[in-house]
């Protein structure tokens, strides 16, 4: 899984912020992504970053629950140090708004522009989703007749520790217990990204049992929006929902 940043669409802070931070944790670790939840209103986040105005979370692993692991734990400070950084390089920006020069405060701006050309960020976004109190789209399995958090079915080996690897109609999705393959059936696309793969938290009924699915995106640092492609030769365009704001 590596380092996830998991960020709304819609908030051009957060995702000028997530930008930033996956470039300068890009220049240690190899897996750095973005996940983008397409629900930009934080009444329909259930989550605890909808609680502030600009929500941002970092999840690094994989690493099994009540285990403290040496490089998780490195892996997570570097994120949190790129991420403080990218605010104090904000708000030595907007303390400077009226021209006074301040090269560390400019070069925030200039080293984005220069990583992303056209201000085009490559991210996950998850998949719509279709149970009722989920925020986005799952693959759920069957649960033991006489425990709903126990699954009936084991994760693919193929797929254990392969947070956002693609996974294609007919591969080997779920195992029965007598050793049969269940494939993958195509329920979310021809090809999708799993996340938080065999996560202990969703084996239980409350928290919505399944893996998680994703499929690759990419957003405009400066607004925050999704952007589509609109032609064969990779023209994108924005996706705006509502009235949007602008890093700048």
């Amino acid at each position: 899984m590596g380092i996830s940043l998991i960020i709304p669409e819609g908030d051009p802070l957060m995702a000028a912020c997530a930008a930033y931070v996956m470039q300068r944790c890009g220049e240690k670790y190899d897996k750095v992504q973005c996940l983008m939840h397409a629900l930009p209103k934080r009444q329909d986040r259930m989550n605890l970053s909808s609680c502030g105005r600009h929500g941002f979370t970092i999840e690094v692993g994989p690493t099994p629950q009540g285990v403290i692991r040496h490089d998780v734990v490195e892996k997570t400070e570097a994120a949190m140090r790129a991420l403080m950084e990218f605010l104090h390089l904000r708000n030595l920006e907007l303390e400077n708004s009226d021209g006074a020069d301040n090269g560390a405060a400019s070069s925030l701006l200039d080293r984005l522009k220069e990583t992303y050309p056209g201000g085009v960020v490559p991210c996950y976004r998850s998949a719509p989703a279709v149970r009722p109190g989920e925020m986005s789209g799952k693959i759920s399995w069957p649960n033991d007749e006489g425990n709903p958090n126990f699954p009936a079915l084991m994760v693919h080996k193929s797929l254990q520790d392969r947070d956002f690897h693609p996974l294609r109609v007919g591969d080997p999705l779920f195992v029965e217990l007598d050793g049969t393959v269940v494939p993958y059936d195509g329920s979310h696309g021809e090809e999708v990204h799993l996340i938080f793969v065999n996560e202990g938290g969703y084996y239980y009924e409350s928290s919505g049992t399944g893996v998680g699915v994703a499929v690759r995106s990419q957003f405009d640092w400066q607004t925050g929006w999704f952007l589509v492609e609109t032609d064969d030769e990779g023209g994108t365009e924005e996706v705006v929902l509502e009235e949007k704001d602008s890093y700048e």
